[in-house]
């Protein structure tokens, strides 16, 4: 027992020593765990765009170069250079006929530069495939030894066709050309996707009373109608005077204050058969009358709320949500402004409306 009790008393040490080694390994671990869960959470924080260590930099570094884009949205005061010869800022610019005038529509500035110095003047020829869809300014351009490193500035314009045509494209090409045939000489394109802004007008086949569930429930009969084009949205071309839900002029012919209007500038509009032009509004988004073809080949009443001046008639059925008032409505086979109204009628009346693409 007595040795037995000094072996016991001996392995104190040894086992103090383990438990000392037990807990050192465990605050080891606790350590890298921690170290860890920093680091993890450091490298999440850095993770974004303009970081040059992180994921997210590289993915939209090579997103950029790929669609063409000539500057970086964390370096916007410098410009990606891809060709020792001549650069274009971007290969794909998206137009509309909308957002000018009559005649013109959207515009684009699209950035010519080079990549390097010429020994001799770079003329730049810039040509519409389809001239019919778009034009630029100006089409001859010219990098010497003095500007080379310089800017230029090509100003594409979409017109405004009276066609339903579409989303419809063109491209651009950008032809250089030098006395100094060392210098690179490739032709660039850009294509133009230009969209469509002329639209149709077609009259809701079945009778109504005037309590079409206001504004709202009129819209609703429009897009659900056949007449409107597949993927577009149709609203119904009515006046609402009792809750202001839709307007298209305070003042007579003035185009002022519209509230949810649903013709849009100098766009051209055509009946359902897409050949017989109705009118081309103007730049406040009203027909000038008279109209090229009446909305309908026929007589008959549509409800409209309107006054042939453009203004909301008081007479609405109440917004459109009740049979026992009186509602203004006009006429389908005019090409004047009796087309917009010309006589009150009993909000029970079984009476049709327009129906307007947006």
């Amino acid at each position: 027992m007595r040795w037995k009790k000094i072996d016991s008393i001996r392995n104190y040490p040894l086992i103090e020593s383990k438990v000392i080694l037990f807990f050192i390994l465990v605050r080891n671990i606790l350590v890298c765990f921690i170290f860890f869960i920093l680091f993890s959470c450091e490298n999440v924080d850095l993770d974004n765009t303009c970081d040059i260590k992180s994921k997210s930099y590289s993915i939209t570094s090579i997103t950029v170069i790929a669609s063409g884009q000539k500057t970086h949205p964390c370096f916007p005061g410098f410009q990606i250079i891809n060709d020792a010869g001549l650069n274009i800022s971007q290969n794909f610019i998206s137009l509309s006929e909308a957002g000018g005038n009559a005649s013109n529509g959207s515009t684009f500035s699209l950035q010519l530069f080079l990549g390097s110095e010429p020994k001799e003047d770079l003329n730049v020829q810039v040509m519409v495939s389809n001239p019919s869809f778009a034009f630029v300014s100006p089409t001859n351009l010219v990098f010497s030894k003095l500007n080379w490193n310089q800017n230029q500035s090509v100003m594409v314009t979409a017109i405004n066709d009276t066609v339903i045509n579409g989303t419809h494209q063109t491209q651009i090409r950008f032809i250089p050309s030098s006395v100094d045939t060392s210098y690179p000489l490739q032709e660039k394109l850009v294509s133009v996707e230009i969209l469509d802004n002329d639209k149709i007008i077609f009259v809701y086949p079945v009778g109504q009373s005037g309590a079409l569930g206001g504004i709202a429930g009129a819209d609703s009969l429009c897009q659900s109608n056949v007449n409107c084009p597949a993927g577009k949205q149709c609203k119904a071309m009515l006046g609402d005077s009792a809750f202001s839900a839709r307007r298209a002029s305070t003042t007579a012919n003035v185009g002022d204050a519209q509230i949810d209007w649903v013709l849009k500038p100098n766009s051209s509009y055509y009946r359902s058969n897409r050949t017989d032009l109705i009118g081309t509004t103007n730049n406040v988004s009203l027909f000038t009358f008279n109209l090229t073809f009446a909305i309908a080949g026929s007589s008959s009443t549509a409800w409209t709320g309107l006054n042939p001046n453009w203004t909301n008639n008081g007479n609405d059925c109440t917004g459109w949500t009740v049979t026992g008032t009186s509602g203004y409505g006009g006429d389908t086979g005019s090409n004047t402004s009796s087309a917009l109204g010309f006589n009150s009628f009993g909000c029970g009346s079984s009476l049709l409306f327009y129906c307007v693409e947006q």
